[in-house]
């Protein structure tokens, strides 16, 4: 089963937290996430360790790994902007709606309720 992994997820992997280990576990299997995702992951996992090297290598470890990064590209975007005003999502939870869409994801992992009644369900780690 394929499933995207959001940019809290991947966060939640790299920070200390109560659901370290759940979100860990995720990256070790086959899953999609976007370039998109992989920024802001970069920018929280920075600010909450005060460590911006170490947030660049922990995005760069998933380079190395089982995941498929969807880079975001106009046709991406293009096909994000379509979709505005038929679901209540902002424009980055847009992209990464199309992106689970497009690859064929069973669902979305994510903490974030604006994911949820949609076609493709949410789950939580």
């Amino acid at each position: 089963m394929t499933f995207f992994v959001d940019a809290n997820v991947i966060t939640g992997a790299f920070t200390n937290n109560a659901n370290r280990i759940k979100c860990s576990e995720l990256l070790n299997q086959q899953f999609v996430t976007n370039t998109l995702c992989l920024v802001e992951s970069r920018e929280a996992i920075s600010l909450v360790s005060q460590n911006a090297a170490y947030a660049a290598r922990c995005i760069k470890s998933l380079f190395k790994g089982s995941g498929f990064i969807v880079d975001l590209d106009k046709n991406l975007l293009f096909e994000s902007l379509k979709m505005a005003g038929t679901h209540n999502l902002d424009a980055f939870d847009l992209i990464h709606y199309m992106t689970a869409l497009l690859e064929n994801c069973a669902e979305i992992v994510s903490y974030d309720k604006d994911f949820d009644n949609l076609p493709i369900k949410r789950t939580i780690p």
